[in-house]
C-alpha cells in the first residue's frame, strides 16, 4: 500500500479511524513490491528463474527426491533505500523443494532454502543441468507499507468489528495484494492453516504469488510464504526458514 493510501484513510476518519491513528501506524509494516521490469534501464541481477548467481564452491542444494529448484535472487542493493530490516547489500537466493509429483508440504522442515551472498561481484552463473528451462524475468523493487487485509493477521484488539472490518475492505480496494509478490510485510494468502508468526519471534520473509511461467503452483494457484525469526533477520541470518501455502 501507497502510504498516501494509509493516510487517507486515517484522514477520512470514518467509523473513528481517525482516533486510532496511532494503533494502525503501530501495525504498520515496510513491505518492498516485487514487479516486472519492464525498460531495458531497469534491469539488474535481481530476477525469477534463469541460473542462479553463486559462489565457486557453492553446493547446489538436494532434497530427498532430487535437487532444489532455483526460484529467484534479489540483488538487495537493488532496493530503493528505506527503513526495514533486510541487509543493505548482498543477494538473497531462494530454493524451494518443489517435483513434478508435488511429494513434498509445504510445511516441511526446510521446504524452502534461502542463501545469502554478501559478495555479489564474485558470483557466477550456475547451470544445473537437471533443470533445462532457463526462462527467467527481470523484477524490480517498489517500496510500500503494509497493514493486514485480514482481523486475524492483527496482534491486538485495537479496532472495534466495523473499524476492523472497513480497514481491511481498504486494504484490499487500494492494493493489488492478491496479484503482487513482495518481501515483508504481512503474508497474503486465501487461507492458511498454520502461521509461525503466532510465535512473536518470527515474521514474514516472504510472498510469492503463483508463477505460471515456471510451472509453480503452490496450493491451487495461492501463494508461498516464507518465514524467518527476528533476531536471525536482524542478523543477516537467513539459515532456518519456515513455510507455507495457502
Amino acid at each position: 500500500m501507497d502510504i498516501r493510501d494509509f493516510n487517507e484513510i486515517i484522514i477520512e476518519g470514518k467509523y473513528d479511524l481517525d482516533l486510532k491513528e496511532d494503533f494502525l501506524r503501530s501495525v504498520m509494516l515496510p513491505a518492498i513490491i516485487i514487479e516486472q521490469a519492464t525498460v531495458f534501464d531497469e534491469k539488474g541481477i535481481s530476477k525469477y528463474g534463469g541460473n542462479p548467481l553463486v559462489p565457486g564452491n557453492f553446493e547446489w542444494p538436494k532434497h530427498e527426491f532430487g535437487d532444489y529448484r532455483f526460484i529467484a535472487q534479489f540483488h538487495l542493493s537493488e532496493i530503493p533505500p528505506g527503513e526495514n530490516q533486510l541487509p543493505k547489500k548482498g543477494l538473497l537466493s531462494i530454493f524451494a523443494a518443489y517435483d513434478e509429483e508435488n511429494t513434498l508440504a509445504w510445511t516441511d522442515d526446510n521446504y524452502a532454502k534461502v542463501f545469502y551472498f554478501e559478495d555479489v561481484e564474485n558470483l557466477k552463473p550456475y547451470d544445473n543441468p537437471n533443470f533445462p528451462d532457463k526462462y527467467s524475468l527481470d523484477v524490480v523493487f517498489k517500496l510500500e507499507v503494509d497493514i493486514p487485509f485480514k482481523p486475524e493477521l492483527y496482534p491486538t484488539k485495537g479496532l472495534n468489528k466495523k473499524q476492523m472490518n472497513y480497514v481491511c475492505t481498504k486494504v484490499l480496494e487500494r492494493t493489488d495484494k492478491r496479484y503482487d509478490s513482495y518481501l515483508l510485510g504481512y503474508p497474503y494468502y486465501n487461507s492458511l492453516d498454520a502461521d509461525p508468526r503466532e510465535n512473536e519471534k518470527w515474521t514474514s520473509l516472504l510472498t510469492l504469488r503463483y508463477q505460471s511461467g515456471f510451472g509453480l503452483y503452490w496450493n491451487d494457484r495461492g501463494y508461498l510464504m516464507l518465514f524467518i525469526e527476528k533476531e536471525k533477520l536482524a542478523k543477516g541470518d537467513f539459515s532456518n526458514i519456515k513455510s507455507n501455502a495457502g
